[in-house]
């Protein structure tokens, strides 16, 4: 099989994969009609806390590189 052929087969398959859940999609909210948005999020303690904690995870390291970077001993 060659590069060509490989490539279209590859492109086929990516097709047809959004294709079907694209119809999935659009089925779901049949499926399920009592489902919304206020009914499927989590309370607004919970979010609060993880945003808090996704904060902490990805702010402090990158303010520590950055740190080391710009006010780290200057190596000559």
């Amino acid at each position: 099989m060659n590069d060509f052929s490989f490539a279209r087969s590859q492109m086929g398959m990516l097709l047809a994969f959004h294709i079907i859940f694209a119809v999935i999609g659009m089925a779901m909210p049949l499926v399920t009609p009592d489902v919304t948005l206020q009914n499927a999020s989590a309370p607004e303690s919970t979010l609060k806390l993880l945003l808090l904690a996704l904060g902490a995870v990805v702010l402090f390291p990158s303010l520590f590189y950055l740190f080391q970077i710009f006010k780290g001993q200057e190596q000559r």
